[in-house]
């Protein structure tokens, strides 16, 4: 791995989860720190990560008070200029200890959404320090998929994408094609867009002994990790163990839907009204020491994600993340992810439940296509390189080359042949 120079600093911005909580970031963050970064993160706060400063692994971690979850346009919108005016009071903060000190970050990264998080950086972007817009997700086709509907606020999303981007020195996003939306919408040069795959760190996933407990004395268990929001589909879920349990008699399999996010409650009393608290269970956050027992207990996980823009432009890290720990896996045939796991995964009908239960009944019933399957997924998942270890160079050159174009005199530290851009 190159080092950097131990004075070579980078700054972080996150609004959608507090840190450590978001993957991609906390990778990131990690990744710069292990190659001689000093990495601060500035984030929002939650119950799980309630401390104002406190140092991470080696990350310096800054957390404003989060506000209330957005709720329909007008709650997103109230949440991001909450989140806007908190956390400049904390970059206000670290440009006086810049000045103080002398020392200015090399560059800031601001991970979308919002867009406009980028903006916020232009005062450190005065002072010489480069600017990378991390491109998570296309906020209008985001918008798309939540509200089912395009429309001026949909315009107004692609205006502020845009400006975000041309903003920015730099821009990292999560496959090739929002490559393509950067270069084409955004109208930004191919040199200087980096694609930058979230894949599972092998150091982080990887098979562990299964806990029967888990099942909660059920022959098998099915698995939805992730965060928990409106766009997951997870009432998708309900209707398939519901169709099972009622329809089919299943009542030998477990689910469990792991993680957190603003609708568990709803979730809870859904799954109370059905009547499927034995069949379904939302044990809520879990470390990563769980999540490998989880998927090392799970026989099938599952993804809800259906056809949208958005969605078929997307690389799901939960799958991703299945893939690495070699578990079967049942998921709608989004464009991107047909294209990286091939036939390794089962494809049900889109957002079709009773096709969804169906193959997970298939792999279930069936456990040689369950062993064959868990085996393509590990494989397939190493041949096209989706692990972190192959993309942390990428992350490294676009943070050179983006600290490089406000200071053309500074000295690289990507090693000669290095690539500064890539492809994934």
């Amino acid at each position: 791995m190159t080092t950097a120079g131990p004075l070579r600093r980078v700054l972080i911005l996150l609004e959608n989860e507090p840190y450590p909580h978001d993957r991609r970031v906390r990778q990131e963050a990690l990744a710069l720190h292990e190659a001689g970064y000093e990495v601060t993160v500035v984030s929002p706060d939650a119950p799980q990560a309630p401390a104002a400063e406190e140092v991470v692994d080696g990350v310096r971690t800054l957390r404003y008070p989060a506000p209330p979850g957005g709720g329909g346009a007008v709650g997103y919108l109230r949440e991001y200029v909450l989140s806007a005016i908190r956390m400049r009071r904390i970059l206000r903060r670290l440009r006086t200890e810049n000045a103080a000190t002398g020392r200015e970050f090399d560059a800031v990264i601001a991970c979308n959404p919002p867009d406009f998080l980028i903006h916020l950086a232009r005062p450190f972007a005065r002072r010489g320090t480069g600017l990378i817009f991390d491109y998570h997700d296309p906020s209008p086709e985001l918008f798309e998929a939540m509200f089912h509907r395009r429309g001026l606020i949909h315009r107004a999303l692609i205006a502020v994408e845009r400006s975000a981007q041309r903003t920015a020195d730099v821009v990292m996003t999560v496959n090739e094609a929002c490559a393509e939306l950067v270069r084409d919408r955004g109208g930004i040069p191919a040199d200087r867009a980096h694609v930058l795959v979230t894949c599972p760190d092998p150091r982080v996933f990887y098979p562990v002994a299964p806990r029967p407990e888990l099942r909660r004395g059920k022959p098998h268990l099915v698995l939805w990790m992730g965060r928990m929001s409106e766009k997951e589909n997870l009432p998708l879920l309900l209707d398939a163990a519901e169709y099972l349990v009622r329809d089919r008699g299943r009542t030998d399999i477990a689910f469990a839907i792991v993680g957190r996010g603003d609708v568990v409650p709803e979730l809870q009393r859904e799954i109370e009204r059905r009547g499927l608290t034995a069949a379904v269970e939302l044990p809520g956050h879990a470390d990563d020491r769980q999540l490998r027992e989880w998927m090392s207990t799970a026989d099938v996980c599952v993804s809800l994600d259906v056809h949208s823009p958005m969605n078929d432009r997307s690389l799901m890290v939960k799958v991703m993340e299945y893939m690495a720990m070699g578990r079967p896996i049942v998921q709608f045939p989004l464009h991107e992810m047909v294209r990286v796991c091939e036939d390794a995964t089962l494809y049900a009908r889109d957002g079709d439940f009773r096709d969804l239960a169906d193959k997970v009944c298939s792999i279930i019933d069936d456990p040689e296509l369950a062993r064959r399957l868990g085996d393509q997924t590990r494989r397939r998942s190493l041949e096209a390189g989706l692990t972190w270890k192959h993309q942390v160079p990428i992350l490294l050159a676009a943070v050179e080359q983006a600290a490089a174009r406000r200071r053309p005199g500074r000295a690289s530290a990507i090693e000669p042949g290095q690539p500064s851009a890539a492809k994934h």
